[in-house]
């Protein structure tokens, strides 16, 4: 692997929080609190929504986009005298039913998003206390093009904008980051 890094090519949105390098580790909390980075075994096939109904209190961090996930909703007066809770609200998955060969493929994107993702997030957390991080460096331009679609995917899983600027009803930010280039 060259240390150049190839990853100021992808022209994928960057989702992340300003930061200056004077940032410590300390600034950010242990995942899944506000304003903590996600760790790479996060980011599965099973989807935000999978994760969201093992997790329901962080249901509320994402009523504001129902066109994501489907019967979430801000509270209303006419919903809390229903009783309504969003953390009670079952989340249908992101993905429906996909046949062998596509779900292998997913696979497959998951494993080069999660391998890349450790790379990178552990650069960055090393950066804080050292020098400048160094990002993924792709073997290919088959590898790079492999990166790109498995970003595509996980960001359908894992909404990253959602994730880092959900907020609850009361204006509490969730904050999830992705503290490098994607």
């Amino acid at each position: 692997m060259s240390t150049m890094s190839t990853m100021s090519t992808i022209s994928t949105p960057i989702i992340s929080t300003p930061i200056s390098i004077q940032s410590t580790i300390s600034t950010y909390q242990s995942f899944p609190a506000q304003n903590s980075i996600p760790p790479a075994s996060f980011y599965t096939l099973l989807g935000i929504t999978t994760w969201l109904n093992q997790n329901p209190t962080y249901k509320y961090y994402f009523t504001k986009y129902p066109t994501k996930f489907s019967g979430l909703s801000t509270m209303t007066s006419s919903l809390s005298s229903l009783g309504y809770d969003a953390k009670n609200v079952p989340l249908a998955p992101m993905i429906g039913p996909v046949t062998y060969t596509q779900m292998q493929q997913y696979k497959d994107q998951i494993q080069l998003f999660q391998r890349v993702y450790t790379f990178n997030s552990n650069a960055f957390i090393n950066s804080l206390t050292s020098t400048p991080p160094i990002y993924y460096s792709f073997s290919s331009y088959q590898e790079l093009m492999n990166y790109k679609s498995s970003v595509t995917l996980v960001n359908r899983l894992y909404p990253f904008n959602i994730m880092a600027n959900g907020t609850t009803d009361a204006g509490r930010q969730l904050g999830w980051i992705v503290p490098f280039p994607l």
